[in-house]
């Protein structure tokens, strides 16, 4: 540290940490079939884990007291896992599923004063939905709505004291809803086409906190409000061992939001990705383009000093158009 206060050179620890961590997590299943169509599965997971922090703070030489803090805690957890799934044929399934989400807490290894330990983040998720297959397994059809509740949702935030740094917190709650499609299509042989779409409400319960500001009603961060791909992929034997084959997808991700008070974030954008080659019984190469058009993007991004970022945040720019060849061999 350089110091208009201190007349010589000085190491800051801030802090020195050692985290210890040891955990045991067992868990079981079980499936019972009625008159062969109906799956009725029950599960259960129990978690246990042992935490220890040793968080030192001090200047070498020393000009002033150091700050320590060494603490334990245990975590453990028992969460349970439902399902039925009701056979239509044998091809088409519909099904509802629910399950109890837990992740233990833990400390920072950096972190404000009086924010070294954080707590532990329950969820329960619910899901229903149906797998189809038709003409011969040539199409097949699948739709999933989902629902997760969080309890005491533990988010990054940034550390007011020192830009770029970030610790766990708990904010109060959040809840996800949604639905996901999915459609697969062989026409003809060597034909494949492909699709699906996702749309998601990822939003903090009313309460909710984070960096001591009111957030609830605000969407979670790095969520897109929905995500999309369409694609084809076709193939034809030019030889009685080699084929020759080609792909293209279009993938389109929706708006979402680089934090928590949602002050900043990445407007929806779409990449296409090509791969063409040739494919034998033990060899194959092949050349492939990603982001074939080039679009600019910034997929994560964080709070950062608005007096050294104008902007207020720092990101990374997605991989621009990049293009490749693969060869390989198999035995």
């Amino acid at each position: 540290m350089l110091s208009l206060f201190v007349g010589f050179l000085l190491d800051q620890h801030s802090p020195q940490s050692t985290l210890d961590d040891r955990g045991v997590g067992v868990y079981g299943q079980g499936t019972f079939t009625f008159r062969r169509r109906l799956d009725a599965s029950v599960g259960v997971r129990g978690d246990y884990e042992n935490k220890q922090a040793s968080l030192n703070t001090f200047f070498s030489p020393a000009i002033a007291p150091a700050a320590t803090v060494n603490a334990h805690k245990d975590f453990s957890d028992v969460s349970p896992q439902f399902t039925m799934a009701y056979h239509i044929v044998p091809r088409e399934t519909v099904y509802v599923a629910a399950s109890r989400g837990f992740k233990a807490g833990g400390f920072n290894p950096a972190s404000p004063t009086g924010t070294e330990a954080y707590g532990e983040e329950h969820s329960w998720n619910y899901e229903a939905g149906a797998k189809t297959s038709w003409f011969g397994e040539r199409l097949s059809a699948n739709a999933a709505v989902f629902y997760l509740d969080w309890q005491d949702l533990q988010v990054y935030v940034p550390n007011p004291a020192v830009p770029g740094q970030f610790y766990i917190a708990n904010a109060a709650g959040a809840t996800s809803k949604g639905v996901e499609l999915e459609v697969n299509a062989r026409p003809m042989p060597g034909l494949d086409l492909f699709g699906g779409l996702g749309y998601t409400d990822a939003r903090f319960r009313s309460g909710s906190r984070s960096s001591g500001a009111e957030v609830g009603g605000n969407k979670l961060a790095n969520a897109p409000e929905y995500t999309a791909d369409v694609g084809v992929q076709a193939s034809r034997a030019v030889s009685r061992s080699v084929t020759l084959f080609a792909r293209a997808e279009l993938v389109r991700y929706g708006d979402y939001q680089y934090d928590d008070a949602n002050t900043a974030g990445q407007s929806a954008y779409s990449l296409t990705n090509l791969r063409a080659g040739l494919r034998g019984r033990r060899a194959f190469a092949e050349g492939w383009v990603r982001n074939a058009f080039d679009t600019h993007y910034v997929p994560i991004a964080f709070a950062y000093n608005p007096g050294l970022a104008p902007s207020g945040f720092i990101g990374e720019s997605g991989a621009p158009r990049t293009f490749g060849v693969r060869a390989g061999l198999s035995f």
